[in-house]
């Protein structure tokens, strides 16, 4: 497997980086749902599956924002739900670019539902980590611009990429000595 920074069709070393970045919040994105009946499980809570494919959703909104283009979802690093979800839920995730790499980005996204048809304060129910891979017509990688973050709030979750991505590299090298089994 080759990391994600690593051009796998064509080399980007003739292309210019792009030089100027953007702030986190030009990236910012939101999309609601409603939770039906129909999307209940068998617990009688709305699906995981529908927050996953709402989460990328927005995430892959979110980075074609950021980089004025495609972009393909190359990793969910992490998935975690806080809350259940329940008919007559108004789901909403919000995501935005928080890192970036070469030609890679790290979406956050923060799930919260307002209960009962929309009524009362929002609780927090999921959140999400994601790497996108800006992509050209042709499917190649493509350079990103760098992501600025501007609060407190956003330079804490920009550090936090830099950390999530420390403890990726160190996981694979020990996993890589414990010489797992292909699956089949």
């Amino acid at each position: 497997m080759t990391p994600v920074d690593t051009p796998t069709r064509s080399p980007l070393a003739a292309e210019e980086p792009l030089a100027t970045g953007r702030t986190m919040g030009y990236s910012r994105c939101e999309l609601s749902r409603v939770i039906w009946r129909s999307n209940e499980n068998m617990f009688g809570s709305g699906k995981g599956t529908l927050i996953l494919e709402l989460v990328d959703d927005v995430a892959w909104a979110s980075a074609a924002r950021h980089c004025d283009g495609h972009a393909v979802t190359v990793a969910v690093q992490d998935m975690t739900f806080f809350a259940p979800v329940w008919a007559g839920d108004i789901v909403t995730a919000s995501a935005q670019v928080e890192g970036t790499g070469r030609t890679s980005m790290d979406i956050g996204v923060h799930v919260s539902a307002r209960r009962g048809f929309g009524g009362g304060e929002p609780v927090q129910v999921a959140e999400a980590h994601l790497v996108f891979v800006a992509v050209d017509d042709d499917g190649a990688p493509r350079a990103v611009r760098p992501v600025h973050p501007e609060t407190d709030a956003e330079y804490a979750r920009h550090r936090a990429v830099a950390i999530r991505r420390e403890h990726g590299r160190a996981l694979r090298a020990a996993l890589a000595e414990v010489a797992l089994p292909t699956p089949r």
